[in-house]
């Protein structure tokens, strides 16, 4: 991926998206629906245009998806019901061992390892959990040292207080048990995928989450258009005092006040702001004498047009050069 892809704001919101995914699993269906959301919007915008490729492209993916979904949960729900009916019979005939689980807890994924010694849980360790230390950890602790030596998972009630973690916990421990069982029906390889893609667990505290993750990326996305291109990094330092605007004999353009506008449009990414507005400049190169950071917009421009050639827009960025040769100009002048 280029700097030229990753300047289009809407792409690197994509990208944060499905990063988010991969690693937020509380709230992947959550970020897994706002990307699909953001792709159908794009998709209703490109078939008004005549592009019609995407929205067939998300259509076929849609379809499929569900009838994996509805296909999931089938399979999920027999396996459900068998487990919780036969598991309890079944023990004895699970090789003695360790065997992992995973199910979903409180505030994440709960992974366990699970000792069976002839045919009763001989120990359970949680090997990976998120839950609260004051009320999580204390259930786990709880019901792990109930669980030894019991055969029967029926027989052991949640914690009070701790219902999400208890049933987490416990579900992590019949999945471990289950997939030891020889023989024993299970869900298939794409259920499993369409389940991971789908977890979700929105509590209070997975939102609040959400919200400060979302600010910190827009922090992060007012920085990094113009970290990526050559040059305009500069307009980083712009604190909007507005002395290049005094300086400037031209000082608003299409209500916009010039040139700290056209400085603030490198810095997010907005090159077509750039090119509309840096036909009004004259060259002097007052600005950058006035900036008390030492911004200069001729030079921001000429970084732009450097960025605009070396991505195929030449008569845009002939026409920087152009501007950038005036103002080297009139400062050996001056």
């Amino acid at each position: 991926m280029n700097a030229r892809t990753l300047n289009n704001r809407w792409v690197r919101f994509a990208v944060v998206l499905v990063v988010t995914a991969a690693i937020f699993v509380t709230a992947r269906v959550v970020v897994v629906g706002g990307l699909f959301v953001g792709l159908a919007v794009w998709a209703f915008f490109r078939w008004r245009a005549g592009k019609r490729g995407l929205a067939y492209t998300l259509g076929v993916a849609a379809v499929i998806f569900t009838g994996l979904f509805g296909f999931a949960q089938y399979e999920a729900f027999k396996v459900r019901g068998f487990t919780q009916q036969n598991l309890a019979e079944l023990m004895p005939l699970i090789p003695n061992g360790t065997y992992e689980g995973e199910a979903a807890g409180r505030r994440g994924p709960i992974v366990v390892e699970v000792a069976v010694k002839d045919g009763v849980i001989d120990r359970v360790e949680v090997v990976e959990e998120q839950e609260t230390v004051s009320v999580g950890g204390n259930a786990i602790d709880d019901l792990t040292a109930r669980l030894e030596g019991v055969a029967d998972l029926s027989t052991v009630d949640a914690v009070t207080g701790a219902t999400y973690t208890s049933f987490g916990l416990l579900n992590a421990v019949k999945d471990a048990l289950w997939a030891a069982v020889p023989g024993a029906p299970t869900v298939s390889g794409p259920s499993r995928l369409v389940f991971r893609v789908l977890a979700f667990n929105l509590s209070g505290i997975t939102l609040k989450t959400l919200a400060i993750l979302f600010i910190a990326v827009l922090l992060l996305d007012y920085s990094i258009a113009s970290a990526l291109v050559e040059g305009t990094g500069q307009s980083l330092n712009c604190y909007d005092c507005q002395t290049c605007v005094g300086a400037c004999p031209v000082k608003t353009v299409e209500g916009y006040l010039f040139p700290m506008d056209m400085v603030l449009g490198a810095r997010l990414g907005d090159h077509e702001k750039v090119m509309r507005l840096a036909k009004y400049c004259v060259g002097c190169a007052k600005c950058a004498a006035k900036c008390p950071v030492g911004i200069s917009a001729p030079s921001v421009v000429s970084a732009t047009a450097t960025f605009l050639r070396k991505y195929g827009y030449e008569e845009e960025a002939e026409f920087f050069e152009e501007r950038e040769e005036l103002a080297e100009e009139t400062a050996e002048k001056v």
